[in-house]
């Protein structure tokens, strides 16, 4: 399966996550999602454990993220997405439903010393 671009990636995560208000909160947790229905979503370095490091090999560069669409590979995709680029496009997609405070949220987390 072709990759997406960056911002096609980001907008299927975030669009495929039945509540987009919580996506904010995850944000500042520095905590990803997958819906179980097409297998998209989001992990930050930290939503990695032990064995997902040690064992099964996998690493996300800090300030990135991974995006996934239909389960990640081999079928599906899974991309590299520097985190800011995730965050300036979810606090986009927040405005633009009307979820104001929420899109300021993220997008405090775009200020210098803000991000881990």
């Amino acid at each position: 399966m072709e990759k997406p671009d960056y911002e096609t990636a980001c907008l299927d995560a975030i669009h495929h996550w039945l509540r987009i208000t919580d996506l904010a909160e995850f944000a500042e947790l520095r905590h990803g999602h997958r819906d179980s229905n097409g297998g998209f979503g989001i992990a930050f370095p930290g939503d990695l454990d032990e064995y997902d490091r040690f064992v099964e090999g996998h690493f996300i560069p800090p300030n990135y993220v991974v995006i996934y669409g239909f389960w990640g590979p081999p079928e599906g995709y899974e991309l590299f997405v520097p985190e800011e680029v995730y965050l300036t496009i979810l606090a986009r997609v927040l405005g633009e439903e009307g979820f104001v405070v929420e899109a300021d949220r993220v997008r405090a987390l775009l200020l210098p010393n803000t991000r881990a």
